[in-house]
């Protein structure tokens, strides 16, 4: 528990103060030759996954697979455990949300390393924002940096560069969050210092962070059609409903997990902490809350961690117009943000599929635009 008189520290989260809540290490595209036979299996399914799906093979293949002995993921290190999570949830959710199959039981030989892999990491057994963004890049020249351009996915479920572009943009919000994720501590440490300076520059830098943000994901249409999305890959990012986990007696009957969802990102709810935003109660707010179950535990815990430190709200309310100016500036461009996000999920998925829900099961509506009032309700009036 993070106290009144203390400050996160981004590096005790895992946060990279460059990446924000990406890994600091490329995530892993694959196994060493050493690995065991039958994970080095999933892996050659997991690369032809969107081969497979075209044309129609993937549930014999699964069902064709055993299950690896469990003390293998006892040697696995973190960054291996995460690239089997991945494979494996790519899989299942391909498996069960294929809208040719009907089955109502993830096959030993996917649903075992999936739920050993994320019970290690503390994760949800099912394909989360972690497993298909924050763990699911590599970089065509590391010189370029995470811009969207740069970025490829590890795994996808579509051959279509729209499925790849959807996730780099994503991946390069993750990026230019990091500043502005860094930046939280830094403001927290100066409340409890006294040192506007600090405060002062924690702000600048969330502000420049945040515009930087919103430029990325202006991108999304670029090379993401919206009807691409909603009809190639969209379809198997939706929830798992009323599952069995064929091998895994932890996991007794029926298990419904939710789809992977920008909603099960730290960043924002991070932010909206940081500047203590209100967004009082409402069902929207108790399903966000919900999905912080499937965040990575620490960026859940670096979220709490925010909430229980001093209030820069509270120091910027009492101090002189040039730092309550710069907490409005971060405020606007908050405003900014979530407002182009509307117009991103209007795009994709009002207009494109008369979607009430995200894939993560988020009752959207008019809750976001809710969101934005309160955000833009939360500026402070000058002293």
């Amino acid at each position: 528990m993070i106290t009144d008189d203390e400050a996160p520290d981004p590096d005790r989260f895992g946060v990279s103060p460059e990446r924000g809540f990406l890994p600091d290490v490329t995530p892993r595209s694959s196994l060493d030759r050493d690995a065991h036979p039958r994970l080095r299996r999933l892996d050659e399914l997991g690369e032809r996954l969107p081969s497979l799906l075209e044309r129609d093979e993937l549930g014999p293949k699964v069902r064709d697979l055993s299950a690896p002995p469990r003390d293998v993921f006892d040697e696995l290190s973190d960054r291996e455990l995460y690239h089997v999570y991945r494979t494996t949830g790519f899989l299942a959710n391909a498996y069960v949300n294929d809208p040719d199959a009907d089955v109502e039981t993830i096959p030993a030989g996917v649903a075992v390393p999936l739920y050993e892999s994320t019970d290690r990491l503390g994760c949800t057994p099912v394909l989360s924002y972690d497993a298909y963004v924050l763990h699911n890049w590599t970089r065509d020249g590391p010189e370029q940096g995470l811009a969207p351009p740069n970025v490829r996915p590890i795994a996808k479920f579509a051959s279509l560069r729209d499925e790849r572009w959807f996730i780099a943009v994503h991946v390069a919000i993750e990026s230019a969050a990091g500043p502005a994720i860094a930046a939280i501590g830094d403001a927290q440490r100066g409340v409890l210092d006294d040192d506007t300076d600090r405060v002062l520059r924690a702000l600048h830098t969330i502000t420049d962070a945040l515009r930087e943000v919103t430029a990325i994901l202006d991108r999304m249409p670029e090379r993401n059609a919206p009807e691409k999305y909603g009809r190639a890959f969209r379809p198997y990012l939706n929830s798992l409903t009323n599952v069995e986990y064929e091998g895994v007696p932890e996991l007794d009957g029926y298990q419904s997990y939710r789809g992977a969802s920008g909603a099960q990102s730290s960043f924002v709810p991070a932010l909206d902490a940081a500047l203590g935003i209100d967004h009082g109660d409402n069902p929207l707010v108790d399903h966000l809350h919900e999905l912080r179950k499937d965040m990575p535990p620490a960026h859940r815990a670096f979220v709490e961690a925010v909430e229980d430190g001093p209030s820069l709200r509270d120091h910027v309310d009492h101090a002189d117009d040039a730092l309550r100016g710069a907490y409005n500036d971060c405020i606007d461009q908050l405003v900014t943000f979530r407002e182009h996000h509307v117009d991103v999920v209007e795009t994709y998925l009002v207009n494109q599929l008369d979607d009430a829900e995200g894939t993560g099961g988020t009752p959207y509506g008019r809750f976001l635009t809710s969101f934005t009032d309160d955000t833009r309700n939360s500026r402070l009036s000058s002293g």
